[in-house]
């Protein structure tokens, strides 16, 4: 018996059982249904089962399956599927990270065989049982969640009208390297700190871990900003401004070289609460940053009252601006929108120079993404930040 199961979703037999056979020549032991129905009454039987789900079906839609499988407090990897433009399946996969879903990857229909199995290879990767709520806890006992760090620069141009890049911080990316279970993706154990009230033990956790780096960029004379990322209860908690602060005030780290990353989701969900919180995190001299711009449901009349200095375009928007005209009018438009509120600009997803020298020409302020660098354990940041603020030189010069 294989030593994992997944259960394949799809309205066509053909495909559906085609996708179940590659399942199980990738280690899984496959079953197909071509009715939701029948499909969610397996889940509920067997709910360690993963699953592979095509969106467009008649009786009942993918995304009416995820809100179910979400309801059910559905906690292992999902695979999305569709015959649609890829917009649609990056829609799907944002709607399931609101609703706390744990998507392995999104594919397009048909795929190969060879791309198919690459795809249930990464999920037969993160297809384990889902550690415990005591798994968690020790794991952050014994400090195996670490950040990375993924450098933010600012877009400049120069004299000869090329286009440079000047460091100017980092986003702290929390990683699991678990002693049982090797890398655990963010995908995976994100939501489950949610769902198992850990929220205020892994915020401190991580803003304790953030206090670490920038007490030994103090030493070595690294002046960056670290940005953190907290969730939809962190905004709803009534302490958290003090707390933070005081642990700041415990190990001399100014404040404002924090910057504290609220998705645009989190920051809507309860915006009385939000509009308490993040006043008072801003009274007590942290940054804050709208996070994921562009893909949530925004009330601009709630989100001008909010106390964000900058504001990050998604990155599903920016990787798009080359091959989409519909996309740079919105990434432009958000751009002077964020200016005219007075923030700060980030674009997140910069992977190549054209998309660099596009967001110049509309005079995005800052860059984040694959082009600068991948995420890097602190040692390697700090490498990264000394190698590219030489004195007197203007870094990352582009011919």
């Amino acid at each position: 018996m294989a030593e994992h199961k997944i259960f394949v979703l799809d309205d066509e037999p053909d495909i559906g059982n085609y996708v179940a056979q590659v399942a199980t020549l990738s280690g899984f032991e496959s079953s197909y249904f071509s009715e939701p129905g029948a499909f969610l009454a397996a889940i509920e039987a067997f709910p360690e089962a993963c699953v592979a789900i095509d969106l467009q079906m008649p009786a009942m839609d993918g995304i009416e399956v995820l809100r179910r499988l979400s309801a059910l407090r559905f906690r292992r990897p999902i695979l999305i599927m569709s015959g649609m433009d890829r917009k649609v399946l990056e829609a799907a996969r944002h709607f399931a990270r609101i609703n706390e879903l744990p998507v392995s990857d999104i594919i397009s229909k048909p795929a190969r065989v060879e791309e198919l199995r690459q795809v249930f290879q990464k999920l037969h990767g993160s297809s384990h049982l889902l550690p415990t709520r005591a798994e968690l806890v020790e794991a952050m006992q014994r400090r195996e969640f670490v950040l990375h760090l993924q450098p933010k620069v600012r877009i400049v141009g120069d004299a000869g009208g090329g286009v440079s890049y000047i460091p100017c911080g980092f986003e702290g990316l929390m990683r699991w390297q678990s002693s049982n279970r090797g890398l655990v993706s963010p995908d995976i154990f994100i939501p489950l700190v949610s769902t198992m009230r850990l929220n205020a033990e892994f915020a401190d956790y991580l803003f304790d871990s953030a206090l670490v780096i920038l007490e030994n960029w103090q030493r070595s004379g690294v002046a960056a900003s670290l940005a953190i990322n907290l969730s939809a209860p962190d905004v709803e908690d009534l302490g958290l401004a003090d707390r933070l602060w005081q642990r700041c005030a415990g190990t001399g780290v100014d404040p404002a070289r924090v910057i504290i990353e609220i998705t645009e989701t989190a920051a809507m969900r309860y915006p009385e609460q939000a509009l308490d919180v993040l006043t008072r995190l801003r009274l007590r001299g942290f940054q804050l940053s709208l996070d994921d711009f562009g893909t949530g449901y925004s009330s601009l009349v709630q989100l001008q009252r909010l106390p964000f200095v900058e504001l990050k375009i998604d990155r599903s928007l920016v990787s798009d601006c080359l091959g989409s005209e519909h996309t740079r009018i919105i990434v432009k438009a958000i751009i002077d929108l964020g200016h005219n509120l007075g923030l700060t600009v980030v674009a997140e997803g910069v992977e190549d120079e054209a998309t660099l020298r596009l967001l110049h020409g509309w005079s995005c302020d800052l860059g984040q993404g694959y082009f600068f660098a991948r995420p890097l354990p602190p040692d390697q940041a700090e490498a990264w930040w000394l190698q590219h603020n030489p004195v007197g030189d203007c870094s990352g010069r582009l011919a």
